[in-house]
């Protein structure tokens, strides 16, 4: 029965993108240790195996560029080339199509514009005619008739009768030799085959013979075996064209390789080498990880967060009726769904060393197009994150270290005329601090040109000139949509969008952003992120008969004011003076149009009563409440998902006593105003108008 593979290359393409990054890193390294052999072996493995996954699930197109792409990588593998500048510009650019191309099959993006120039600069730099060049046939331009300088070699396959019980396929082996020269027989060994009674079709009883003309290395041949198992054995012979020759290699998968007095000496050294490094090299104890779909997991810590809910209802139900033993029981059962809670939790938790390293790309590219010398330091690659946090953080780190390295980051010129190094330095740091995780991006560039920002922002009309703004409100201008102070619009920057985005990206993640800067010494960004976006550290509040969650990561205090301390400010409205610090006031319950509980009209009408002070984006504000109801942590529910967003609300939960509340988003909420259209009414639930 035929396999349908097409149910595979979801696999694949996670395996591709992780050998990609691979690839890039190794190659990002290459440049400054360009003698490193190691790091030639790991980007080979790296394209060979995208190779041969790419073939076996007829994925075409990455398989023959990647080809193509070899040949280049096992020439410099073997000294025929040198590592240079040049060459590594054009391997992480095909490194970009190989990325591209594996997008395109996977989800139908447009192929690379430059996929045909760096085939033909590929085949230039290999040495190999380019007079046809499209990718439909480079393939077999490359696998033309042998030239002079070919040799014949003959190779016996004998697979181990478990061969197929490891996933593999003699005629992919075949095939793939195929792509290395032109084949000149093959002959098939079926002496092994069993009556048909007693044949197994999952076992493996034929071996072949066959006869390979190509230019090709021989260390390129057994890379084919590369994946052969323990029992499956392979010979390779260099064979004369008058007269066999003497055996070159025998090899089994993990044994050293053999070879005889006809080989080079670079080849011969080769092997000798890595002969001693696989005696001398440990066995490493590597631990076993299974592949999980997302949407799976996320159904797991959605089911986990269910059961949490439902012991929390059962342990408020019993505290009422149960003794002493009773409740002991259930305290020692909600320790067990805690820690069930947190071990489904850290399932997706991820470091965020594979997002650093993208941006040592970003520097290289930011670098070099602008003239600048950068040097990318990163901190704490080891630091974990939700998968979502991780997924969702890229493209904004990716706007912020493009600034950094194209506003930031001073001229070699510029640097050296200000008394500093010609060389920047551009620092990425992580680190866990309570609850959340901080992201920090330094550099020790010429730091935010307050003057030129205010001016652009008198300019735009967004401050009078009049007007006299904090320091820090002056640095967060550069939030502002649209908010550029460049002279002139480039392909790297100057069209004022990026930084907004920054900001509406961290806050989608229930995360804050900051900004400090000291002219002509650098900038600091920091990115304040929760842990994981499944359950959230709240304060309950009531307002009048509903219950809202603050997260815990805005707030910094909560305060009990007393009759007639808030004050009215012409322009600016209401605020209460705390420790000398002007505070405004927002009062929630006209902000979420929630009508006032009688009893409390009296506290009202003197402004007294609690206050929660939170702090967003440097901004402090005051939020009046009614009740503080304590601290909880929450499970978070999507309400995206059956209705349309709300301003200011982040999402919702279910409380112990079944009652559902909504968790406020604090920067929407700051943003409310009393003539806002989409205001939240208890009473006028918002459908969806999908």
């Amino acid at each position: 029965m035929e396999i349908d593979v097409s149910r595979f290359r979801a696999a694949f393409y996670i395996e591709a993108a992780e050998h990609l990054q691979a690839m890039e890193a190794a190659l990002l390294q290459l440049e400054s240790a360009p003698r490193d052999t190691e790091l030639l072996n790991t980007i080979f493995r790296a394209a060979h195996t995208i190779k041969g996954a790419s073939t076996t699930f007829g994925i075409d197109e990455v398989g023959r560029f990647t080809h193509v792409l070899e040949n280049l990588l096992e020439r410099l593998r073997d000294g025929l080339l040198e590592t240079n500048a040049e060459l590594i510009e054009l391997l992480l650019t095909s490194v970009d199509v190989i990325d591209a191309l594996v997008a395109n099959a996977k989800d139908g993006v447009p192929m690379p514009d430059n996929l045909e120039e760096v085939l033909k600069e590929l085949q230039r730099v290999n040495g190999q005619p380019s007079s046809s060049v499209s990718l439909a046939n480079s393939c077999n331009s490359l696998m033309a008739a042998p030239t002079v300088s070919s040799q014949l070699h003959r190779i016996q396959i004998n697979p181990s009768r478990d061969f197929f019980r490891f996933g593999q396929d003699p005629l992919l082996l075949l095939r793939e030799l195929s792509e290395m020269g032109k084949i000149v027989s093959v002959v098939v060994d079926d002496s092994q085959l069993p009556p048909l009674a007693e044949l197994n079709p999952e076992d493996c009883y034929l071996s072949w013979d066959l006869e390979i003309e190509t230019e090709a290395q021989e260390q390129s041949l057994h890379d084919v075996f590369m994946f052969f198992d323990d029992g499956s054995k392979y010979t390779i012979e260099a064979v004369s064209r008058k007269a066999p020759a003497k055996a070159v290699a025998v090899s089994e998968t993990n044994n050293p390789v053999s070879v005889n007095s006809t080989a080079t000496p670079e080849v011969d050294r080769r092997v000798k080498a890595d002969r001693r490094e696989a005696v001398a090299a440990p066995v490493a104890v590597a631990s076993e990880t299974v592949r999980v779909d997302r949407l799976l997991l996320d159904e797991l810590i959605n089911q986990i967060g269910e059961v949490v809910i439902g012991a929390s209802m059962v342990e408020q139900d019993m505290l009422c009726l149960a003794n002493g033993r009773t409740l002991e029981s259930m305290s020692a059962l909600g320790k067990i769904v805690r820690d069930l809670q947190e071990m489904s939790l850290g399932l997706r938790m991820v470091p965020i060393a594979a997002t650093f390293q993208k941006m040592n790309r970003v520097i290289r590219d930011v670098a070099k197009k602008v003239g600048k010398q950068i040097q990318f330091v990163t901190e704490g690659d080891d630091t974990e994150l939700d998968k979502t946090v991780v997924d969702q953080i890229s493209d904004p780190l990716v706007h912020m270290v493009r600034n950094a390295a194209d506003h930031g980051i001073e001229t070699p010129e510029e640097r050296i005329a200000a008394g500093k190094p010609a060389e920047g330095i551009v620092k990425l740091c992580a680190y866990q601090q309570g609850g959340n995780v901080y992201i920090e991006l330094h550099d020790d560039g010429r730091g935010l040109n307050r003057k030129r920002i205010l001016e652009k922002a008198v300019e735009r009309g967004l401050v009078t000139p009049e007007a006299t703004p904090t320091d820090s409100e002056i640095c967060n201008m550069i939030f502002l949509p649209g908010f550029s102070t460049a002279t002139e619009v480039t392909d790297v920057s100057g069209r004022g969008v990026g930084m907004d985005v920054v900001r509406r990206n961290v806050e989608a993640l229930q995360g804050s952003i900051s900004i400090k800067s000291i002219e002509g010494q650098g900038s600091r960004l920091t990115v304040r992120l929760p842990l994981t976006l499944a359950i959230l550290d709240g304060l309950l509040v009531r307002l009048s008969s509903e219950v809202f969650v603050i997260p815990l990561l805005s707030v910094v205090e909560s305060i009990f004011l007393k009759p007639k301390e808030i004050k009215q400010i012409v322009s600016v409205g209401e605020v209460i003076k705390l420790r000398g610090e002007i505070v405004p006031v927002l009062r929630l319950h006209q902000a979420l149009n929630i009508a006032s509980d009688s009893r409390m009209d009296d506290a009202l009408m003197n402004d007294s009563g609690i206050v929660v002070i939170v702090e967003d984006q440097g901004r402090r504000l005051a939020f009046k409440v009614d009740e503080l109801m304590g601290q909880q942590q929450v499970v978070i529910k999507n309400l995206e998902t059956n209705f349309r967003k709300v301003p200011g609300v982040a999402g919702a939960t279910i409380l112990g006593d079944g009652r559902v509340a909504l968790i406020l988003d604090v920067y929407g909420v700051s943003n409310l105003s009393d003539g806002e259209a989409n205001r939240l009414s208890p009473n006028e639930p918002v459908h969806s108008t999908a």
